[in-house]
């Protein structure tokens, strides 16, 4: 479960820091690296939500 926790902490820094850097990024014309890190913010959400639902079943299985 630690690893859960410990995952969920980095994908929410990884959300917090492509978000910052695609502002930049768009802010100074740098547009090829907005794009990515659009593509990069996507699929550490899609993990996120991914690992909220396996922490979701983990506590059912619990109770």
């Amino acid at each position: 479960m630690i690893k859960k926790v410990l995952a969920n902490i980095l994908l929410n820094i990884a959300i917090l820091t492509l978000g910052f850097s695609i502002v930049w990024s768009f802010k100074n014309e740098f547009y090829a690296y907005g794009v990515i890190g659009i593509f990069a913010i996507a699929m550490c959400i899609y993990l996120k939500i991914r690992l909220v639902k396996s922490v979701r079943e983990l506590t059912k299985k619990h109770k």
